[in-house]
């Protein structure tokens, strides 16, 4: 069965919590350099740049031309600003530069990338320069840096939340551990690239790799029956995209473990299912070359005694035809043993000192293992002795290497587990620690509405005795404006009847005695007592007139209201000598108006009067009432310094005049000018 995704939601949830930088704006450089090669580089040099970049990505120019072009932007990266712009170049040199096997500048390239990327955080880009240094280390065949490399590819590919590219490097990873013998580690290697691939499209390819590398791993541990397993999931992926170059290959190992196994005719039926494909002698030579030696083992093994060596010279030839040196060792190898199955021994020991030559040119260790161990056979035994010591001397050495290789890898991912332990408590806390403030920030949040809360009672209950208080005070003020209003009245009733009854009827006495001097006749005595006459007909009249408005009922709601508005006015622009001016619509009804707006509308005007004194500096204030059609304006106006609107909205005085206003349901307007003085006009319905 295929493995499971088994731990790939921890891997996500762990990458959710890593946080990359943001990109920032491009920055263009717009000043003239000289370039390397002493020619002008173009002003705006991120343009330049990028302009390379793209020429190399369509890459249809001749390769030196590319390679050239790729150098040329490696050299130009510097002068860039833009940390953005400079990786993502650095980031397309490298990878084309592995493409056209400029390995240096991939290098080079590679590590610039990872500077910046370290410096600045950035997880993915550090995971891409990993893999291009890994793949130059496998170029170069240093495996020790190269499996570094693509294990910490890996984990910064996982970091930064690109599963699929992870997948890829612990794959790589898994394939250099496996050839170097590391089987456990290269199995759980390889089951972790599964848990990556697995599902994912467009990774067939990669996925059927992984399963074959399982099959090559369970091969080496003669587990032959799970390397068939896993082999025949491997050739079903790639049957699965047509590929019939891997397809062969799949049969190839295939009959290698069915050989192993003893079953050669199952092993030759495998080996010409590869075979059947026509193309493969020109599409993959080398696959070609191994079908038919292994072929031709697996018929040897299997008894037949006819066609040899043709069937393992047809290989050799076609392998010396291409240059395929590992391969010919091979054949030598096949030959010699076939020499030494038939007794020729001399023919056999030069067979084998010819795999053992070539091996030790081209460093295939395995090759010379294996040529020294046929030596050993087909040599007199006083030579024989001295092919087994330097047999063994190689095999400690690679036992030696192998151990060091999985000794080194085991203790990195121990370190990297315990970095991962220690980072997975640290995490571990942090939430908890986050669970406990938020726990305390909920409580402090309750604590702080069931407070708010109570304030807001007390404060509604406040307002609300404050507003009872308001209409006492107001009634105790109508009430005594009542009791004035009376007492006045009884006086003015009083003067009244002086006035008619007493100086009155002196009057027209004194007019009828005036009336009988008038019977002097001299012109001089007619003329003074005329006009004496007429001046009591004139005092008689005024008396009267006043006689009369004084006796008219001059009591009413809108006297009382506005004389008591009056008297607010009085009181306070006397004692700061300040003029004031109070005009009231005659239209207003103010005894339908209810008290409590009576109230509030005394309070405005008694808080605007304070601010006017405090701060105003006026000479003369005009409070003005005007009727509207639905409603009563009331206007404040004073000649002051004025005021910055903006700054005196944060007024204790403005916000309490606020507040009377909305209780009114009125509108509150404000406008003011500094030195053209300040109007507060407030529309409220009446």
């Amino acid at each position: 069965m295929r493995p499971r995704n088994l731990y790939l939601s921890d891997i996500k949830k762990t990458a959710i919590l890593i946080s990359l930088m943001g990109m920032v704006c491009y920055f263009i450089v717009s000043c003239k350099h000289e370039g390397p090669a002493g020619a002008e580089v173009p002003s705006t040099v991120q343009d330049s740049v990028l302009s390379i970049i793209d020429e190399v990505a369509v890459g249809d120019q001749p390769r030196t031309v590319l390679k050239s072009q790729l150098l040329r932007a490696f050299r130009l990266h510097g002068l860039i600003q833009n940390d953005s712009v400079k990786k993502l170049v650095l980031d397309s040199v490298a990878r084309n530069s592995l493409r056209y096997r400029s390995d240096e500048l991939a290098r080079m390239s590679a590590e610039h990338l990872q500077d910046i990327a370290v410096a600045g955080s950035d997880t993915l880009g550090i995971a891409k320069a990993h893999w291009y240094l890994g793949l130059y280390y496998l170029r170069k065949d240093q495996i020790d840096s190269a499996a570094n490399k693509f294990y910490y590819a890996e984990r910064f590919y996982r970091l930064s939340g690109d599963f699929i590219n992870a997948g890829r490097s612990v794959l790589n990873l898994a394939i250099l551990q496996k050839n170097q013998k590391d089987y456990i580690g290269s199995e759980q290697s390889t089951v972790r690239a599964l848990e990556f691939l697995e599902g994912v499209e467009g990774e067939q390819r990669r996925i059927a790799s992984a399963y074959n590398n399982l099959g090559i791993i369970a091969k080496d541990t003669e587990k032959y029956d799970l390397a068939i397993e896993y082999h025949n999931q491997a050739l079903e992926y790639r049957q699965e995209i047509g590929n019939p170059a891997l397809e062969a290959s799949s049969f190839n190992n295939l009959g290698i473990v069915y050989t192993n196994m003893g079953q050669y005719e199952k092993a030759i039926e495998t080996f010409n299912e590869g075979l059947d494909n026509d193309s493969l002698y020109y599409q993959r030579p080398i696959t070609y070359a191994k079908l038919l030696d292994n072929k031709a083992y697996a018929e040897l093994l299997g008894g037949k005694e006819q066609g040899y060596p043709e069937a393992f010279m047809i290989p050799f030839r076609l392998r010396d035809s291409i240059s395929d040196k590992s391969g010919k060792v091979q054949s030598y190898l096949r030959l010699s043993e076939y020499y030494l199955m038939i007794d020729s021994v001399s023919v056999s020991h030069t067979y084998a000192k010819d795999a053992l030559a070539l091996a030790r040119e081209i460093g295939y260790q395995r090759g010379e293992q294996e040529s020294l161990q046929l030596l050993a056979k087909n040599s007199a035994p006083e030579i024989a002795l001295n092919y087994n010591n330097r047999f063994i001397a190689i095999n400690d050495s690679l036992q030696k290497a192998e151990r060091s290789f999985q000794d080194r890898f085991a203790r990195l991912r121990f370190q990297t587990d315990v970095l991962e332990d220690e980072r997975n408590r640290v995490i571990q806390t942090n939430k908890q620690l986050q669970l406990v403030l938020l726990s305390l920030i909920a409580f402090a949040l309750l604590g702080y509405i069931f407070i708010q809360r109570r304030a807001n009672r007390k404060e509604l209950h406040y307002q609300a005795d404050q507003q009872k208080a308001n209409e006492e005070i107001y009634s105790l003020m109508l009430s005594q404006k009542v009791k004035l209003e009376e007492g006045k009245q009884i006086e003015k009733q009083r003067i009244s009847e002086e006035l008619h009854d007493g100086i009155l009827s002196k009057l027209f006495g004194a007019r009828l005695s005036l009336d009988s001097l008038n019977a002097k006749v001299d012109d001089k005595s007619v003329g003074i007592r005329q006009s004496y006459i007429q001046e009591i007909k004139n005092i008689e009249s005024e008396i009267r007139s006043i006689s009369h408005e004084l006796n008219a009922s001059a009591f009413n709601s809108e006297v009382m209201y506005v004389d008591a508005i009056e008297k607010l006015l009085r009181d306070q622009c006397t004692i700061h000598n300040i003029d004031f001016e109070l005009n009231s619509d005659h239209m207003i009804e103010w005894e339908k108006m209810s008290n409590d707006k009576k109230v509030h509308l005394y309070r405005i005007i008694q808080e605007a009067l304070q601010n006017i004194m405090k701060h105003a500096k006026a000479d003369e204030i005009s409070v003005q009432f005007a009727q509207l059609v639905n409603g009563v304006r009331l206007t404040i106006e004073d000649d002051g310094v004025g005021m910055n609107t903006s700054k005196v909205k944060r007024g204790i005085g403005l916000k309490n005049i606020k507040s009377r206003v909305k209780q009114i349901e009125g509108n509150l307007r404000i406008h003011s000018e500094e030195g053209k003085g300040t109007q507060i006009t407030v529309d409220f319905l009446a």
